[in-house]
């Protein structure tokens, strides 16, 4: 089972990651297309590689797990939070910015301290 979850999550996490990265910069910055492009892939790597770990158990560096659970769940709380209101609400033109401007730091938050505690509590063994 878990050598079906290891690429599953780890290739969402990979989507999820890039999808977040790419619009976050896109909205907030001028940088131009192919910069922000490559940025988000490399953040996507970073967390895809971290996600694989994860499921497999293996132990991670504090400064890895903290700027990626920072990632993953920031990135998870902004497609939803971004998209959601897209769906459930149609007709209001300002649901988006709910993901950008109050779930997708809150994930980032949440994230950091998140992967710090998941490292801590490895070694803590």
């Amino acid at each position: 089972m878990i050598q079906l979850l290891k690429p599953l999550v780890s290739f969402l996490m990979f989507l999820i990651v890039t999808l977040a990265m790419s619009t976050i910069l896109s909205i907030t910055t001028s940088y131009p297309t192919w910069l922000c492009a490559i940025f988000s892939l490399v953040c996507a790597v970073l967390v895809g590689r971290s996600a694989w770990k994860l499921v497999a158990g293996e132990k991670m560096s504090v400064g890895i797990a903290v700027v990626s659970g920072a990632l993953m769940l920031g990135g998870l709380c902004f497609v939803i939070g971004f998209f959601g209101p897209m769906v459930f609400a149609k007709d209001t033109s300002q649901g988006p910015l709910i993901g950008l401007f109050i779930a997708a730091p809150l994930g980032v938050i949440m994230g950091a301290v998140g992967g710090y505690l998941y490292v801590s509590r490895q070694y803590g063994d």
